[in-house]
């Protein structure tokens, strides 16, 4: 298999993606450390989205397009690539509601970063197994191994970025480790791929990977836009609440003071009042 039949621009943009989806999905989870319950798990669902989906799927679809077998077309089987979305997502939030409620140990992330890396595993190999070419497709199994590994290591530093770096420096360099892993992960499963070619008995059937880029595009844009306006709007909502609670507060300070001063007035008075009366 050619891994990048265009270049260098579908790695560049797989990665550009994964940057922009794990930089959302770490400010969403450091937004949820703010919260408790049932909204703190609201926050991390959002969280997996953006890192398992708009982090990890679509990086994943963009690099496949420079993905070519020389000698056959490719296609790809639709509902088995979509597949690869939704268990991002799943093993995301797993992996997420582990280390993000409580305090992130290490006994915590270790093993939710094995269930996410052989969940993410399984995403990258939707691909392979989605893909009708005019051959057979298999793995070389050390090099799936090594693959394996790359998922696991890469999800468990996924995990504790998500979970334990503050700070909005710190959160955008996690953001590109996560980026970094998530596409070389990418490609550690897709380098263990082997296809051995057959003259085509018939017309390969599927949808050509340029027919899927503008829903996918368009799936991209969405989830950007929508997790880029859920957590600037949650952080406008928080300031306008923090505001509010200090005006409430100044405004309670000013009748106390008010109130101190009044009675301290009235007091003074009736002093003077005292004393004005002979002996």
């Amino acid at each position: 298999m050619e891994h990048f039949a265009y270049g260098a621009i579908t790695p560049a943009l797989a990665l550009t993606l994964s940057f922009l989806g794990c930089l959302l999905g770490v400010f969403i989870a450091a937004r949820s450390r703010a919260s408790s319950g049932g909204s703190r798990a609201r926050w991390l669902t959002l969280s997996a989205v953006a890192i398992g989906g708009a982090g990890t799927w679509v990086p994943h679809f963009m690099a496949l397009l420079g993905t070519d077998v020389p000698g056959s077309v490719v296609r790809y089987d639709v509902p088995i690539t979509a597949l690869g979305f939704g268990i991002a997502v799943v093993v995301y939030c797993l992996g997420l509601y582990i280390v993000g409620f409580g305090r992130p140990t290490l006994w915590k992330v270790l093993p939710a970063g094995v269930v996410t890396g052989l969940g993410l595993a399984a995403v990258y190999s939707t691909a392979p197994l989605a893909m009708r070419v005019a051959g057979t497709v298999g793995y070389d199994p050390a090099t799936a191994l090594a693959a394996l590994v790359a998922a696991v290591v890469g999800a468990t530093a996924t995990l504790w970025c998500a979970a334990a770096v503050r700070g909005n420096r710190a959160l955008v360099v996690a953001a590109a480790i996560m980026a970094v892993a998530a596409c070389s992960t990418h490609y550690a499963v897709l380098f263990a791929v082997r296809v051995q070619p057959v003259p085509p008995a018939a017309e390969v059937r599927g949808a050509p990977p340029l027919e899927l880029l503008t829903p996918v595009c368009v799936l991209a844009c969405v989830l950007l836009s929508v997790l880029a306006y859920t957590t600037v709007g949650f952080s406008v909502r928080q300031n306008t609440a923090s505001e509010e609670e200090l005006l409430r507060r100044a405004r309670d300070m000013y009748s106390v003071a008010t109130l101190h001063r009044a009675v301290a007035a009235r007091h003074e008075e009736r002093d003077r009042g005292g004393a004005a009366v002979p002996q």
